[in-house]
Order: structure tokens, then sequence, then C-alpha cells
């Protein structure tokens, strides 16, 4: 039968009807989709060798005839083993392959096949052990590289690259939407061409050139849905909030502090922004330490002096109290409020939430710290001038859209903020639809954070030095990388250590747990225990990595800290050294590896966030450089966060495009590939 992109799977040899539903839970229904499901890795079985030249380890393929073949039981009952003895003319070798006795029938003896394995040569004897086989000519899983997939049911490797073989003869149906201007310059082969490639590579050099071009494609795609929802932003408008810059000076001048250059620009940015009659998308970045709160607020100031309203988004209760704290004093005049889950509080009077909301609806609440809250209860405030949104990424793109779109008439200005730095190249892919503004200088008077390397030896000076912080009235954090004690890796967890800690070196202290599987009442109250000085020591797991502010705490204490990477632990250190306190930071490690222990070190000479995450990326790679994926962000096949490169060519080409092309009427298929870009994501 004649096979197309719209084919089913279950028409593919070797798929069938009970195939087709294992494809199905994998997204799996047609050629297409099957296309699409590229290899997770590649097993290398190009090398041939005369059988006398092989070595221990060598993953090769042999073609030769089957002398001799036979299944016996092993020691190990649930364990049957297939021998033969296989040749060609450059020598003998034994072959065993597990529980397949079903091959002394289907390999006759005399057969010539061609044979992918690996070499063993512990036992004595050359042997090629648990091989894949297939005749010389075909070529699919022997004698090249093997592509390797995620399985699920009944699938096997064999069967689904037999399938896929078949499946590429349809991939010349494929329209490449890509622009031909850029093909050409970039000189990227034929989409079709890349897409077999990453099936089944002919070479490493055309294999590359592939992946390079449908990195391009994801890249290129991205930046255009960014452009999108900028220009989206623009058509909709937003109302022009201009603040009289005296009395921003007057503001600044009489702060308690002195701004850093970062500070100043990145208000000035945002107060120019405001003014705009297209709403502000900026985020503020900044490293630990870095003011990025009394910039939000000053931003909250210019829209109420304009006569705006504003919304400041917290993730937690208790950042939500401590902002509230903050606005409270900073913009007394205004009269902040505070909805959680729990608490309602306006010009300082706790109120019940169905007064509360009446008030927030009615307009007479102009400035509301919130959390989640602000969605679950149905809250409406007219007009959003400002959203602030700190830590960003903890929101969902639903619960933002939510919030935007309260203003059917004008979208409101929004801010977004973030503690996590992030190299300015990585910024611009991540979050290529907003303006960044970026503080990578640290406050006057904010200290640096003494920080060491613990290992076995010198644990009793360590928790000497922490006994002596505890008994100056300081406090503690305790970070764990897991909660449970079933750790096979060997570190630590929370609750075990908690237990230990309270027991030992710190028997003397309060000692408190807290942990994410913890419910959320739970977790405030052990928060607020320690936020009150009522608790000495918290032993966390890393729910306490960003936005606490224990200005009495003056100890960081991380176990097991070669599980985390360099911008974790930095995110951890920067919840001491927020008072006038010398801080300390104990990077405990159980693991003397020299690269684990270099990596760490790098911790222990820097303070510099945004240093410590280029050379996070260096050492472990880009993977998922900020823990959770980011949400409304298409999920990326081929490109990860360490193609700063081909991230700024994509970014170049975009705008170049649109420059020539706003609307897209001359690449309809550009276009066409937009809108399922964000048919994806769920934005439309």
């Amino acid at each position: 039968m004649s096979i197309h992109l719209g084919t089913s799977v279950k028409d593919l040899p070797g798929i069938g009807a009970v195939g087709a539903k294992d494809l199905a839970r994998l997204g799996v229904l047609t050629v297409r989709d099957l296309l699409w499901y590229v290899p997770f890795r590649y097993d290398d079985f190009s090398l041939s060798k005369p059988i006398p030249a092989l070595r221990h380890d060598d993953a090769v393929t042999l073609v030769g005839v089957i002398r001799s073949i036979k299944s016996r039981p092993s020691r190990n009952r649930h364990l049957t083993l297939t021998e033969a003895i296989f040749g060609n003319d450059s020598g003998e070798l034994k072959v065993i392959w597990f529980n397949q006795p079903y091959l002394e029938k289907t390999l006759k003896i005399g057969s010539v096949v061609s044979l992918a394995g690996r070499i063993n040569r512990k036992f004595g004897s050359t042997t090629l052990m648990n091989p894949v086989c297939e005749a010389p000519e075909a070529k699919i899983n022997t004698g090249r590289v093997v592509p390797i997939y995620g399985l699920t049911g009944s699938l096997t490797g064999r069967r689904l690259r037999a399938a896929v073989k078949e499946a590429l003869r349809a991939a010349g149906e494929f329209v490449d939407w890509l622009p031909k201007e850029i093909r050409e310059t970039e000189v990227f082969p034929p989409l079709h061409e890349a897409l077999a490639a990453v099936h089944f590579p002919p070479s490493s050099e055309i294999f590359d050139q592939s992946v390079h071009r449908l990195k391009f494609d994801e890249l290129f795609l991205r930046q255009l849905m960014f452009a999108h929802l900028k220009r989206e932003r623009v058509v909709i408008g937003a109302e022009p909030l201009e603040c009289p810059i005296l009395e921003i000076k007057n503001f600044v001048e009489k702060l308690p502090f002195k701004l850093t250059d970062g500070q100043r620009k990145a208000a000035w940015e945002i107060v120019k922004d405001l003014a705009k009659p297209e709403p502000m998308h900026r985020l503020l970045q900044g490293d630990v330490g870095s003011g990025k709160t009394v910039v939000a607020v000053i931003g909250a100031l210019a829209a109420l002096k304009a006569g705006g309203r504003v919304v400041y988004l917290a993730p937690t209760e208790l950042l939500a109290e401590q902002q509230y704290q903050t606005l409270q004093k900073m913009l007394p005049d205004f009269r902040p409020a505070l909805l959680t889950r729990t608490r309602a509080i306006w010009g300082g009077e706790v109120m019940t939430k169905k007064k509360f909301l009446e008030a927030l609806t009615t307009g007479e609440i102009s400035c509301v710290v919130g959390t989640h809250a602000l969605f679950e209860d149905k809250a409406r405030m007219p007009e959003v001038s400002l959203v602030i949104i700190d830590e960003q990424h903890r929101f969902g793109v639903e619960q933002r859209h939510a919030l935007m779109k309260q203003n059917q008439d004008k979208a409101p200005h929004l801010l977004s903020m973030t503690a996590t730095p992030i190299p300015r190249s990585l910024a611009l892919a991540v979050y290529g639809d907003l303006e960044l503004s970026i503080l990578n200088e640290r406050p006057p008077g904010r200290l640096s954070i003494a920080t060491e390397l613990v290992t076995y030896p010198q644990e009793k000076k360590m928790y000497e030095k922490i006994q002596k912080e505890i008994e100056a009235g300081h406090q503690v954090f305790a970070v764990c990388p897991l909660i449970d004690p079933s750790d096979a890796l060997g570190v630590a967890s929370a609750k075990e250590t908690a237990e230990k800690l309270s027991k030992n070196q710190f028997k003397k202290f309060r000692v408190g747990l807290l942990h994410g599987q913890m419910k959320s009442d739970e977790k405030e109250k052990i928060m607020s225990s320690f936020v009150a000085g009522e608790l000495d020591v918290l032993v966390s797991t890393t729910v306490i990595e960003v936005g606490v502010d224990v200005p009495n705490a003056t100890v960081m204490l991380i176990f097991g800290a070669e599980r985390f990477g360099l911008a974790q632990l930095h995110q951890l250190r920067g919840r001491v050294g927020r008072s006038s306190f010398p801080s300390f930071c104990f990077l405990h490690s159980e693991n003397s590896n020299y690269v684990s222990q270099r990596r760490l070190q790098i911790m222990v000479k820097s303070q510099d966030g945004f240093y410590l995450a280029e050379e996070d990326l260096k050492i472990r790679g880009a993977g998922n450089a900020f823990g959770a994926a980011q949400s409304g962000m298409p999920d990326l096949k081929f490109a990860n966060l360490g193609d700063t490169d081909l991230m700024k060519k994509a970014r170049d080409w975009a705008h170049r495009i649109l420059e020539q092309d706003p609307d897209l009427s001359a690449h309809p298929l550009v276009k066409e590939n937009i809108l399922v870009g964000f048919e994806r994501v769920h934005l439309e």
C-alpha cells in the first residue's frame, strides 16, 4: 500500500492494532506523528573489525555465517542462554543471547547474517553479547548508527525502527516552511532530508547539519511567536501612565540608602515604559540581594501617582506578607491591601473576604498584594494599570492571562521579576517577548557571604562555628536534597537530618522541619515560626530557595551540595547575608570526585550569580536550566539552552523577515506554523 503522512500507524509493518494502541499512549497516531517521534539516543554499530582484532567493549557489526547454535538453561532458572559459533574469513567467536530461545529455530546453520553488539572478553574467550541480528542487506539495526526510541507496551526497538524506515517513504510530503532565503544563506538541508537523517544518520557530518537545521527551525519559530505576542499587545494598547519625574526624584532622595546605577537605570526604563500607549512587558532580572524590590516599588509609585491601580503578585503567602509590609512602609499614602487564602487586610485593618472583595471590585483599593487567591476568589479590580509578578516562573500562563484580560479595552502594563540569574543570551531565548532590565550590582553595605567547602574531616569545626552563631542569637538554615530516608545515593534526607541534628549537634537548640510534601498551612506555620525567631535551626528541602527574607539567619548549611546546580546553590546562599551581621554558607559534600569538588570551589570563590550560571552551563550542560519547564512555551525536541549562537541567529533572522514582511503575507507557511505553535501551547 502507499504510505502518506496521514496514514494510520497501524498500517505500518510490524505495528498493527496492538502496536498502534501502544503508540497512541505516546501521542503517535499517524505517519506524520511517527516521523516527529525522534530518537532520544543512538548506538554506533558502524564499526567493523576482523575477529582477531576485537577488543573488550568494542561496539561492532560483524557479517558472517552461523556455524552452530543451541539453547540451554543457565544456572539461574529464570534465564535461558542461546549460544552460537559465528565465523567469517577472519576467524570465529562465540555469540550469546539471553532469553531468546526462538533464535535456535529462526537462525539456520549456514545462514549469512549481520550481527551488531558489544564484545565481552572478561571470561577469556571473545564473545559477542546479546547482538541484534538481521540480513546483511537490511542495514536498519546493524552496520550503522542505530536510533534508540522511547518504548511502551509491546513495542520493541526493532519493530519501531522498521516502521520508521517505512514511514520515511512519505517524508517528501512535508512542505518546507522555512523561507528559501534562510535555507540558501545558511545552507540548510531540506526539511524532509533533515528529518530522515535524524532517524537514520548516513554520516556524522550530515547528522550534525540536519540537527542544526531542526534546532534553528524551533528557535526561529519561537522568536516569531514572541514577536506575534508583542504585536498583539501593541494592537490592544495600554493606558499611558505619566508620573511627574519630580515625584520619583523626591521619593528616591528620601530613601535611607543610595540606589545603584543598575537600579536607577532599571527604574528609569520602567517609568518610561509606563508612559507609553502600548503595554510594558519587562523582565527585571536581578542577582540575589541586588535590590529588585525597591525598583518594583518605584514602578508602583509611578503608576499610582499617575492615577493607576497596581496588583503585586507573590507566589506564597509568606512572600505576599513580606511585600505587603514593604509597600505599607514605602507607600503608606496609597493604603496597600493584602489578599491571600487566609488573610484580607486593607489599610492595616483585617477584613472579611466578602467586604475586601467588594472594596476591590468598586475600585476603592488602588494597590493590592496577593497570591493565587486573586484568581481563586474571582476578584475583580477595575482597570488594572500595572501588574507586578514576583518570581514570575511560579505563575502559569493561564493565571497571568486571566489577570491581564480582566480589562477588556486596555491591557495592563506588566513587570515580571526573577531572582534566577540567567546569562543574557539565554534570557533572550526564554523570555523573548519581554524587554530585559538586569541588576548585577550589589547594593552598598551588603556584605559578602563567607563560603566554605566542607567534607567529613572538617565537620567538627563547622558545627562549632554554627553553634557559636546560634548562641549569639542568630538562626540557621540546613538544606537537604531529599525528603524521605530512601536515598540509594547515600545523601541524608531532610527528615533523617532533622532527627539527627536535634539529637546530636543541635540538641540544645530548637530545630524545625520544612518540606514540599507538607500542606500549605503547615509550611506557612513553620516558616512563620522561623521568621519570628521561635526556631533556631530550620531543616528544609529547597522550598526555601527563593524569596524568603529572614535577616536574623546568618548560616546556610547545604548537605549533599554536589547534588545541586551552581545557580541553585547561589539562590540558597542568598537566603542569608540579608542584614549587617557577617554570614556563612557551608557546602557539605560527601563526594570527593575531582570534577564535583572543582565545581563547588567555583561557588567558594565567586558570589556573582551571572558568572555562576555561565559556569554551570559549561560544566553541567544546558539541560533544564530553570528547574521546571517554562510554562507556555513549546517543548523543544532538538534545541536546548546551550545553543546560544543559534538563538541569536534565529532572533536576527526573525527580525529581518518581519521588517520585510510585517504581517507575513508573503510567508503564508511561516504564518501557518506560528498558529500551529500557539495551538500546541494553548495560548489561543
